[in-house]
């Protein structure tokens, strides 16, 4: 089930984040950053983000397991002003391949709709193939990469969805 972040949920949600930075993107972001050191350095910088509350923070909940984190919120993209940003979707190694992406996504996209936004972006590291796989997969598409500098040392992509108009009753 989908529910909001509770304060209780901060550790499984940056392990749940760390985790995936260690074992996805290896190969293609400043080592650094998956050291212990870079993953101490993220969880503080995460947890900071959490309390701040300026996204919307759920987590994909089993048996009483965090399983995934969604965030999303306004976009940080200049020129993307009134877009709605899927900030963050990862899911617990042991929880993928089960479709928990896809209904955050979709949960993410509901969010934006309430929020009377239509168009949502979603930034991924270029050479992260399966996560573009992914969102091209619910419809986004490739809308710019560019170099993401310090400290990532790395390329993102943003993909972009323009929701459809809700249908009536």
């Amino acid at each position: 089930m989908i529910r909001p972040l509770r304060e209780e949920d901060y550790s499984a949600a940056v392990a749940i984040v760390n985790d995936g930075w260690r074992a996805v993107y290896r190969e293609y972001v400043d080592p650094a950053l998956l050291s212990d050191t870079g993953c101490r350095e993220r969880a503080a910088g995460l947890e900071r983000d959490f309390r701040s509350r300026r996204l919307e923070e759920h987590v994909w909940e089993e048996n009483g397991e965090v399983l995934a984190l969604l965030s999303a919120g306004e976009t940080g993209d200049r020129d993307k002003p009134g877009a709605f940003e899927i900030w963050r979707v990862y899911v617990a190694e042991k929880a993928r391949g089960k479709g928990i992406g896809g209904k955050l996504l979709a949960f993410g996209e509901r969010l934006a709709r309430e929020k009377g936004r239509r168009e949502v972006v979603v930034w991924a590291f270029r050479r992260n193939t399966a996560a573009l796989a992914f969102y091209q997969s619910h419809g986004y598409r490739i809308d710019k990469t560019e170099d993401l500098g310090e400290p990532y040392m790395a390329q993102g992509t943003r993909l972009i969805k323009t929701l459809p108009e809700e249908e009536g009753p």
